[in-house]
């Protein structure tokens, strides 16, 4: 075995490494299926996809890459349709332009210089070293970015990810199939799809700080709602005990004139009234502050309520979007309760729980008496000024959609319904 073809054996070494590096990549844009099959066939088509070679006018090896690679991210990953677009949209650019690139640049180098021995050896080393070396700077750079990506974009954050990148996608494909026979005319070109794609990803880092400075304003107005209700509540124990003497001397009064049973029924009704208003309906602070927050509300519209909670289990949704998936349907339940004249027939009941798969199943129904509008699959605001509201469904539905739930809303004449069902995620 001669010396270069000892040398393309070790360059194989960088090649696997820099395979490992594009599955771990892949990984972070959308979740694997579970499974050892899974890992074993993304690194072995990433390893071969991330180091196909690609020459100019190079159709077979271009347009087999795309193919490849947007079957793989299909079969193998889980997510919405557009997020594996996106994956590829994103990625395939940035393999086929380098790849191209780099081997154009040593061909042009080693042909001007004859590929005298030396040069066509530093091409077998340095060649696969360019490639671990770019895909080591991705990785390292975004890796934390796309892994949070994964968590926080919606499906319509997706799609125009995808519409940004496509014209860096035909831009180099339409490129390499109809290159010139002076192939370094194309080298801006590349090197363009290559800096506007990874752009991108930086791009996303703009999108997800918006959509976490987003997320921190929930979170702040949930945090004055909660504090908003404790200090009701010590306002009232305020009350209670600034009044205490007085209770206390009705009470003496009423026992010393043997009123027994009214004494009994006044200390019923200070009980009552005093009885804490802050309820343990689950462990989860966050969420058991929402329900307080609500059920306070549907005690006030005299709506007969039922919570059943059981989140005991952690689940991989993010505290903000539990609290829109409860307030948004606890708030349109009690506004439809509250419009139903007799108080008798208003109710509203609230099932959550993780099953032991690590499901979050949610439901709630509530009696209702308005007829239910749809049009073009949305529900229609019965308020005053309806095109400003009945966007409470359609935020849930954002929720349910970013984890790739499902989402099921049935109704009858006198009940309303809504059914989540959220996998482990």
């Amino acid at each position: 075995m001669d010396f270069l073809s000892v040398l393309t054996y070790l360059g194989n070494i960088p090649n696997l490494v820099q395979g490992y590096l594009f599955f771990r990549i892949l990984c972070r844009f959308a979740k694997i299926r579970t499974g050892k099959i899974w890992s074993v066939v993304v690194f072995c088509s990433g390893s071969v996809i991330c180091n196909m070679i690609i020459y100019p006018n190079d159709l077979f090896n271009v347009t087999l890459t795309l193919a490849w690679f947007f079957a793989l991210m299909l079969i193998a990953f889980h997510g919405s349709i557009w997020q594996k677009l996106a994956a590829v949209a994103v990625l395939y650019p940035v393999v086929i332009s380098q790849n191209f690139l780099v081997l154009d640049m040593f061909t042009h180098w080693g042909s001007s210089l004859g590929w005298p021995a030396a040069v066509n050896a530093a091409y077998i080393i340095l060649d696969p070293l360019c490639h671990l070396l770019i895909w080591f700077c991705i990785y390292r750079m975004f890796e934390k970015h796309l892994i949070q990506a994964r968590k926080l974009f919606d499906a319509n954050t997706w799609i125009m990810l995808c519409v940004i990148c496509m014209a860096s996608l035909v831009s180099i494909t339409s490129s390499i199939y109809f290159s010139p026979e002076e192939s370094y005319k194309m080298w801006p070109a590349a090197l363009a799809c290559f800096a506007t794609n990874l752009g991108c990803i930086v791009l996303a880092e703009y999108f997800l700080t918006s959509i976490r400075q987003n997320m921190d304003r929930k979170n702040l107005m949930l945090q004055k709602s909660y504090y908003e209700e404790l200090e009701h509540n010590q306002a009232e124990i305020r009350k209670f005990r600034h009044d205490m003497n007085n209770h206390l001397s009705i009470i003496r009064s009423l026992f010393q004139s043997g009123n027994r049973d009214e004494a009994e029924r006044y200390m019923k009704e200070i009980e009552s009234q005093t009885a804490a208003r802050t309820r343990a309906f689950c462990k989860n602070g966050i969420i058991n502050a929402v329900l307080n927050v609500k059920y306070n509300l549907a005690q006030e519209k005299a709506i007969d309520c039922f919570f059943h909670i059981d989140l005991e289990k952690l689940i991989g949704i993010d505290a903000v979007s539990l609290c829109c998936l409860f307030s948004n349907t606890l708030d349109n339940s009690i506004e439809a309760c509250a419009k139903i004249p007799d108080p008798a027939q208003r109710y509203l009941s609230v099932k959550a729980r993780v099953t032991d798969n690590g499901y979050f199943t949610y439901e709630i129904a509530n009696a209702k008496q308005n007829a239910v509008t749809e049009h073009k699959g949305r529900l229609i605001s019965d308020k005053e000024e309806a095109a400003s509201h009945g966007f409470g469904l359609s935020n849930v539905r954002e929720v349910v959609e970013k984890y790739n739930g499902t989402m099921d809303i049935s109704y009858t004449e006198d009940q309303f319904t809504v059914t989540v069902l959220i996998g482990d995620s």
